[in-house]
């Protein structure tokens, strides 16, 4: 596994609002061969240096066209409280593993305006 990583991508900061039920990132590794990567969740409080949520130097390997996701729980004391500032940050060896994120309502369905897809991810690294 590598210790160091190519490419760093960041959702930049996105919120969560009251109607969410969960957020979900989810990569898909559109490289040849197989790819591993991480991707590391922070909140951000603003006036204080973000803090790790989830997954830090937790890696993942995916086979070539394989996809993935976690999803993870909206509301006080849960994983992602509504208000605040997240980061979402993917680390990889090749620029087609490609991550997304959103915020779904109860109902599985994508809160409009909480997607931030491949294409806008910024490279930070």
């Amino acid at each position: 596994m590598p210790a160091t990583y190519s490419y760093t991508l960041s959702s930049g900061l996105f919120q969560i609002p009251q109607n969410a039920a969960s957020v979900d990132w989810a990569v898909v590794n559109d490289a040849t061969s197989a790819q591993t990567f991480v991707v590391t969740v922070y909140k951000a409080v603003l006036g204080a240096a973000k803090q790790l949520l989830m997954y830090a130097g937790a890696t993942e390997t995916l086979n070539a066209g394989v996809s993935t996701h976690s999803a993870n729980p909206v509301g006080a004391g849960k994983t992602f409280d509504p208000g605040f500032y997240y980061e979402v940050v993917l680390q990889s060896n090749d620029k087609a593993v490609l991550p997304t994120v959103a915020a779904w309502d109860s109902g599985g369905r994508v809160v409009a305006g909480t997607r931030v897809g491949a294409g806008e991810f910024v490279s930070i690294s």
